[in-house]
C-alpha cells in the first residue's frame, strides 16, 4: 500500500496537460483529473492571467501558473502550439489529446457558442457574426477579450502579410481544416514518445482505464468515464 501511495504522490508532481480543442471532452477530463487528486487552476482565473500574455509572446505568466498546479485544460492549453512551449518548459510531462469526429466537434462548438457568448452578444445565428460582434464589449473576462480571441481565429496569412477574414470564424470547412491539422501536428510532434502522448476519444470510452494506465496510476483508480458539459442538439 505504501508503495502505491508513493507512486501516486510522485505522479501528482508530473505535469499533465489536456491539449485537445474545446468541445472534445476537456471538461470531462478535468473532472477525472480532479477526482484523481490533481491540483488544477480555476478556469476563468487561468484565462485572465495567461491567455493574452501568451499569445503576445510573453511566456512568464504561463510558467508562473504551471509551477503552482499539476494538471491543466482548456484555454490556452487547447490552442495553437502551446503544447510545444509546455514540452520545453516541463520535459517528461504527460499530454492528453482529446479528439472526436470533426463534424460533430464543429456542430458542438457552434451550439455551445450560440447558447453562450453569441447569445450574450445578441446573435441568434452564426451567419450574423462579424467583426463588430465582440468589439469593444465586455462579455467574458474583460473588454475585447473575445474580440482578440476571434481575431486570432480569423487571421489569414497571404504572402508576408496577415489579413482577417471574419466570415471564416464559423465556416465549417475552414475551422475543421484547422482542427484536423493541429491534431495531426501534435501527433507528429510526439512521434516516438508514446509514453508522453495519449490520443483519446472519450465519447467512445466507458471507463477511465486508458487515462489511468497512461498516468501510471494503480488500477483501483479506474472509474466510469464522466461525460460533462454536453451541448444539446
Amino acid at each position: 500500500m505504501k508503495k502505491l501511495i508513493s507512486l501516486f504522490e510522485k505522479q501528482q508532481r508530473t505535469k499533465v496537460f489536456c491539449i485537445g480543442y474545446n468541445k472534445t471532452g476537456t471538461t470531462s477530463v478535468e473532472r477525472l483529473l480532479r477526482d484523481l487528486g490533481y491540483r488544477m487552476p480555476v478556469q476563468v482565473e487561468q484565462e485572465a492571467l495567461v491567455v493574452e500574455a501568451l499569445f503576445d509572446g510573453d511566456f512568464r505568466p504561463l510558467k508562473a501558473l504551471c509551477d503552482k498546479f499539476e494538471a491543466f485544460q482548456d484555454m490556452p492549453f487547447s490552442q495553437g502550439v502551446t503544447y510545444a512551449v509546455l514540452d520545453s518548459m516541463y520535459p517528461e510531462s504527460k499530454f492528453i489529446l482529446t479528439v472526436r469526429d470533426s463534424n460533430a466537434w464543429f456542430d458542438s462548438l457552434v451550439r455551445f457558442h450560440l447558447g453562450g457568448i453569441l447569445k450574450k452578444a445578441g446573435l441568434k445565428k452564426v451567419e450574423e457574426f462579424n467583426e463588430d460582434t465582440f468589439k469593444d464589449k465586455n462579455i467574458y473576462i474583460r473588454k475585447n477579450y473575445l474580440y482578440r480571441a476571434a481575431r486570432r481565429n480569423a487571421a489569414i496569412v497571404k504572402g508576408d502579410k496577415i489579413s482577417y477574414e471574419w466570415s471564416l470564424i464559423y465556416d465549417r470547412a475552414f475551422r475543421i481544416a484547422i482542427y484536423e491539422a493541429r491534431n495531426q501536428e501534435i501527433i507528429r510532434y510526439f512521434q516516438g514518445r508514446r509514453n508522453q502522448l495519449l490520443v483519446i476519444d472519450i465519447g467512445k470510452e466507458k471507463d477511465t482505464s486508458k487515462i489511468v494506465d497512461f498516468l501510471g496510476l494503480p488500477k483501483d483508480r479506474i472509474s466510469r468515464m464522466p461525460h460533462l458539459n454536453k451541448s444539446a442538439s
